[in-house]
């Protein structure tokens, strides 16, 4: 088992660690590095059960359903639970105190939309409440959700998305799984990717097994809008470029070969598992462009280009180039989209940037959140809410059961406060992914793959809702964890036992 064990991260090793000193040549170094060990088994078992988690969200139709997403939330805390007997150092209790903040404002909101005889339920209660007894009346007693009850039914999801972010760091604070999880996200992409190929090569008009009657046009693999699908695939590619970057083997220490010798170096050393590592990426590139996304495309290639540049960075500076790079960034994406997205294009030149309805929608948000700011209409209202706010400027055509914007969204069915709060939360995860991107030498690429996808998913969440579909964020959010946990070294993070009597 110990040796199953020391082969598969060696492998791991040479994937994904070639960058600056992270190459590990013997068995000895897999069992300790630095003041690091080998995973125990309880780790290799939360990594394996973070790991399917990770591959399988995005399987059965995004994980909608709710019986899918109480099997995760299950799964999610027998991870949990495997993980509260493993070291926890100082850095990790102030990761722990950040995220109970956020849970308990999140259950104070949820509890006080679902009561009904708090102080707060009986002063911020819905008018609708008011209005429905006098029309029956009856003294009803309401609540501040509008829809009875339905915060319960809506919670699942981002109890969800909660635990696999936690169970993410946790997890990933060993190198080894960090990995692992990584390897585990690119390589359940790839089989999603080229399902999604050759699904929509063959069976355009099936979704798996279901018969698709929108966005037929539109590659969605497994997903039901091609908004969260490109999302999702964008941030494969990020991380698939990373890792072929990876193994090119440069050393930032090293002064830059010239371009004729670079150049030959790169044919040199070309090999199958390269050859691989560049279909994939092309693969990955090519599943995005075909989702059709505007907005999806162009964020995830702009991400992408935001990745490769910090991830050259030095050799950029070294050969003077890193003022050039962003000139050729843009030039490059424009070309992809040009060839690789003819839907994209057609859309840009029917529809321009953003779908007709949709700034009207964003006003109409912002009504819904000035009447319900303190604790929002109720966790998952929106669509019960919204056609009394509807603007008449919109389409009387089309269902708005989404904001398309998730900060909006989370404003009015939690309240500004907690809206804010979840933002400053996000803000601060992205600046911690930010100190481990430019500042740690190995490892590098686990950092700055969950920065640049943490980016994407925030960025493109405030033109659309990938973070509100499961099968996105339950994938995304143990990569990001993961980011967090590496981007500190943990050769200088004291460890404590929680448990340790001594």
């Amino acid at each position: 088992m110990e040796a199953r064990v020391g082969s598969k991260g060696l492998r791991l090793m040479s994937l994904l660690g070639r960058d600056q000193q992270s190459l590990i040549k013997s068995r000895a170094d897999v069992r300790t590095i630095g003041d690091e060990e080998k995973p125990s088994y309880p780790a290799m078992l939360a990594a394996s059960g973070l790991c399917t988690l990770i591959a399988l969200a995005p399987l059965p139709f995004a994980s909608m359903d709710m019986r899918i997403i109480a099997v995760w939330v299950l799964l999610l805390s027998g991870v949990l639970l495997l993980t509260v007997p493993q070291e926890i150092g100082s850095r990790d209790l102030a990761f722990l105190c950040g995220f109970a903040a956020i849970s308990l404002s999140w259950v104070f909101v949820v509890s006080e939309q679902l009561s009904e005889t708090s102080l707060l339920s009986r002063r911020l209660a819905a008018p609708i409440w008011g209005q429905t007894s006098a029309v029956l009346g009856e003294q009803l007693s309401g609540s501040i959700s509008v829809a009875l009850n339905q915060p319960f039914f809506s919670a699942g999801s981002q109890i969800a998305c909660l635990l696999s972010m936690l169970c993410g760091y946790l997890v990933g604070r060993n190198r080894h799984t960090a990995r692992l999880l990584l390897v585990s996200f690119l390589g359940s992409t790839l089989a999603y990717a080229i399902y999604g190929l050759i699904a929509h090569s063959f069976w355009p008009d099936y979704l798996l097994w279901h018969r698709k009657y929108n966005y037929l046009g539109s590659l969605t693999a497994t997903f039901i809008n091609p908004n969260v699908a490109a999302c999702y695939f964008g941030a494969a590619t990020i991380g698939w470029v990373l890792v072929f970057a990876a193994m090119g083997g440069d050393r930032p220490s090293e002064p830059p070969l010239p371009w004729r010798e670079w150049v030959r170096s790169r044919l040199h050393t070309f090999s199958p598992l390269r050859t691989l590592g560049l279909l994939a990426c092309f693969a990955m590139l090519s599943t995005t462009m075909l989702t059709g996304s505007r907005a999806g495309s162009v964020l995830a290639l702009l991400c992408l280009a935001g990745a490769l540049g910090t991830y050259f960075r030095r050799g950029l500076q070294k050969r003077g180039l890193l003022w050039i790079f962003p000139i050729a960034a843009m030039l490059l994406i424009v070309g992809v989209i040009s060839i690789l997205a003819p839907m994209v294009n057609r859309r840009f030149g029917v529809q321009g940037f953003f779908d007709s309805g949709r700034w009207q929608a964003y006003a109409s948000t912002m009504e819904i959140i000035r009447d319900f700011p303190w604790l929002g209409s109720g966790l998952g209202t929106f669509r019960w809410v919204f056609p009394e706010y509807r603007s008449g400027d919109i389409a009387s055509y089309g269902v708005w059961d989404q904001a398309h914007n998730s900060t909006l969204e989370a404003a009015a069915e939690m309240g500004i406060p907690f809206a804010l709060f979840l933002g400053i939360g996000w803000l601060v995860s992205l600046v911690v992914l930010v100190r481990g991107m430019l500042g740690r030498n190995r490892d590098a690429i686990l950092p700055t793959a969950a920065f640049w996808i943490g980016l994407l998913a925030i960025l493109h969440s405030q033109v659309d809702f990938p973070l509100q579909v499961p099968g996105f964020a339950l994938a995304i959010c143990p990569i990001l964890g993961m980011g967090m946990a590496q981007s500190f070294s943990s050769r200088a993070n004291a460890l404590t036992h929680p448990f340790n009597r001594s």
